[in-house]
């Protein structure tokens, strides 16, 4: 259980996150010295995965976090992309499923997620399927106006795969033609 001035702490790392990153981990340093603290480790997770490119700490943040506390959900939200990154689908899918069981988590992010996760699978029918249950669940405009730019991305990839399939059936048929 952390303490209150640990949260304190943690707010101020979160508002600093991104624009001031040596506070922001200065702050996060003096919460991970004491209790445990779920939220503190998501975030320096996501410093590791985003900002430094460390993906092995990241991962071990991460892992921790939800070690600490399970149903921190924006761990949820940031851990499946590292997954992603470095390619361990699997796991990628198995926390996305640990986060779905839960009723606090916001849905349409997850789905957004997993249609990452599916895209980088190159399993893209399946990833506009996601993306359309995330725009359906989603509760506000961005986010819906956000998915259909992800939707018009995915277009254009399967428009890109069934244009070079169709130039390889066609020079594959003049290949076999045979003039006399």
């Amino acid at each position: 259980m952390a303490t209150y001035t640990n949260d304190i702490l943690f707010i101020q790392a979160l508002d600093s996150y991104s624009y001031d990153l040596e506070q922001c981990v200065e702050k996060l340093q003096y919460v991970l010295g004491g209790n445990d603290h779920a939220g503190a480790n998501n975030l320096m997770g996501r410093i590791y995965h985003e900002q430094l490119h460390d993906y092995k700490s990241a991962r071990e943040y991460y892992h921790r976090a939800l070690c600490i506390d399970h149903e921190y959900v924006e761990t949820y939200y940031y851990y499946p992309f590292l997954l992603i990154d470095i390619c361990d689908y699997e796991e990628a899918a198995h926390v996305l499923e640990v986060g779905f069981s839960l009723p606090q988590t916001d849905k349409a992010r997850l789905h957004y997620v997993k249609a990452i996760l599916l895209e980088k699978q190159e399993q893209y029918k399946a990833a506009k399927k996601c993306l359309k249950q995330s725009k359906h669940l989603a509760l506000n405009g961005e986010h819906r106006y956000f998915v259909d730019n992800q939707l018009d991305r995915i277009n254009e990839k399967l428009k890109v795969m069934k244009k070079s399939a169709k130039n390889k059936r066609d020079k594959k048929i003049r290949k076999n033609l045979t003039f006399n």
